[in-house]
């Protein structure tokens, strides 16, 4: 079973792929925007489930950073 510090490795290197992807949507070629297209989709669920573990196991924001908190500080680096 995965802990908190597991599922905020797996969110933080989830984000960073969904960041990869997200930059080849921007591509001149027509099949690798559609491919983008549909990792999105799955790496976006993904994320939800990630987000879905997380705030179950109820970690102590004391010690843990909010989910939508980390997220933003994954986007700044």
């Amino acid at each position: 079973m995965l802990d908190i510090a597991d599922i905020l490795n797996l969110v933080r290197l989830n984000e960073l792929e969904l960041q990869k992807i997200y930059k080849e949507l921007e591509s001149e070629d027509e099949e690798t925007r559609n491919n983008a297209g549909e990792i999105v989709i799955q790496t976006e669920n993904l994320s939800k489930k990630l987000k879905q573990m997380y705030e179950g196991k109820n970690p102590d924001y004391s010690v843990y950073p909010k989910y939508d908190d980390y997220i933003e500080l994954i986007g700044k680096s």
